[in-house]
């Protein structure tokens, strides 16, 4: 027979399950998706957060990674454009947190929202292993 906690505590692990799937949540801004979701390891794409209640931010600072994104900018309540910094190279293939600090002190994190993608093969070894 299961004790009398199991219940209630299965209960919470199931609606945190599907509190994750449906977004980062909190204080009335939802986080939905980031387009694109991958980009080079060099930096320099252009990345959009998608959602709702983003004007209700103020001014953000936004870490891709432990590494700080560039030309930050709340473009409308649904959209936050940022341009991605250069990954480390501990981070080339891995999928990193996006965190987001307001000017009054908000913090918001991304889980694995954006990979760094691996860098492209250069060089006589790159042809070699385009036709193997």
């Amino acid at each position: 027979m299961r004790s009398s906690w199991f219940r209630p505590v299965t209960t919470l692990a199931l609606l945190s399950s599907l509190l994750a799937l449906s977004g980062c949540k909190k204080e009335g801004i939802v986080f939905t998706s980031m387009n694109p979701p991958s980009g080079k390891p060099s930096g320099g794409d252009e990345v959009r957060i998608r959602g709702s209640g983003f004007r209700a931010l103020g001014t953000l600072d936004i870490r891709v990674g432990p590494r700080p994104a560039t030309n930050v900018a709340v473009a409308d309540d649904e959209t936050i454009v940022l341009t991605t910094p250069e990954c480390r190279e501990a981070d080339h293939g891995r999928a990193l947190d996006v965190n987001l600090l307001t000017g009054d002190g908000r913090s918001f994190i991304l889980r694995a929202a954006f990979t760094c993608r691996r860098p492209e093969a250069s060089g006589a070894n790159s042809d070699l292993q385009r036709r193997l």
